[in-house]
């Protein structure tokens, strides 16, 4: 029983910090995302030394974004444990989650430390070792597209198994359960509508549409109390009771 009631007190604080968590990280993305700038120019030498030349700016970026991505998995594993892991539903939605995760971390990899480290290699060394450098970049690039892609996609249907969870519920709930349906078919249209390097078109509509999940899932956990639908159950049979 004291095991019970120490739960009972400290799991809403929990899921409190999960919500933070998870808000603080989405802010913390969108502005390093901002802040984010590709190579460009005419040449392979041109194109890679621009590569190289952003190292610092992309580590920076790229190690936030590694930062918010466990964040993410902090957060959203809080929520479906407040939703229940005995649901197999909720449970295959964190499945497909972290999956995500891991996913989008190997392409956050990728893009701010591998590709640069081959950028900044590849410009110091002969002819045939710049050619290729910058097919490898070029094939890195691809990769890490595809990883993104399928990361997003792991997410979305995450999002999806647990927003359909939230719809069964009242309130405030079933709001965020309505939001985060739509934000997170949102990202699955726009990835499945994607070409093979995805327009900017497409990857904002990805990050406004994770942005409105993200800040919507942090405010029910911040708002809601541990046991919610235990509570929302016990209300309606009180109802019956009194009727």
């Amino acid at each position: 029983m004291q095991h019970d009631s120490h739960s009972q007190a400290t799991a809403p604080a929990d899921t409190r910090a999960a919500g933070i968590a998870i808000a603080l990280a989405t802010v913390l993305s969108t502005v390093f995302v901002a802040l984010d700038e590709s190579g460009g120019g005419k040449g392979q030498l041109e194109i890679l030394q621009s590569i190289a030349q952003l190292q610092g700016l992309k580590a920076a970026v790229h190690g936030v974004a590694i930062a918010s991505l466990c964040a993410y998995a902090f957060g959203y594993a809080a929520l479906a444990r407040r939703l229940s892991l005995r649901h197999a539903t909720v449970l295959a939605g964190l499945a497909f989650y972290l999956m995500g995760c891991i996913a989008l971390m190997g392409a956050t990899i990728v893009d701010g430390f591998v590709i640069p480290h081959l950028a900044a290699d590849a410009i110091v060394g002969s002819p045939t070792r710049l050619q290729v450098g910058y097919e490898l970049v070029h094939a890195a690039g691809l990769a890490l597209t595809d990883a993104a892609k399928i990361g997003w996609l792991l997410q979305a249907a995450g999002g999806l198994a647990w927003t359909g969870v939230l719809l069964g519920k009242a309130g405030v709930a079933r709001v965020v359960g309505a939001m985060g349906s739509v934000a997170n078919l949102a990202v699955a249209a726009a990835v499945q509508g994607a070409s093979v390097n995805m327009t900017m078109t497409s990857i904002l509509t990805v990050l406004l549409a994770q942005l409105i999940w993200n800040l919507a899932a942090a405010f029910w956990l911040v708002r809601a109390p541990k046991f919610q639908g235990d509570l929302e159950t016990g209300t309606r049979m009180a109802g019956l009771i009194g009727a």
